[in-house]
């Protein structure tokens, strides 16, 4: 018996870039639960991003990461002092 693709699956790349632009222009997208972070820049930060990040050779998805845990722990150190 052969597998049914599921729609995901059956979508070319032109139409799933199609839905990913759609999707990135929308304010109101639900926030599934995860470890991660999801998070919306503006086009020219996210340049900025890609560009220190390849800077430092490394993913930007990356460098975001290492950044946002850098300044939480600064900003925890100094809340400690003061809260």
């Amino acid at each position: 018996m052969k597998a049914r693709k599921t729609k995901l699956e059956s979508l070319t790349s032109a139409q799933i870039e199609k839905i990913t632009v759609n999707a990135s222009k929308k304010k109101r997208v639900p926030l599934v639960i995860s470890n991660q972070v999801n998070m919306r820049l503006d086009p020219r930060t996210l340049e900025k991003v890609k560009k220190l990040s390849q800077a430092q050779g490394v993913p930007y998805t990356t460098f975001l990461a290492r950044l946002l845990k850098e300044d939480i722990d600064r900003l925890w150190s100094i809340f400690g002092k003061v809260g």
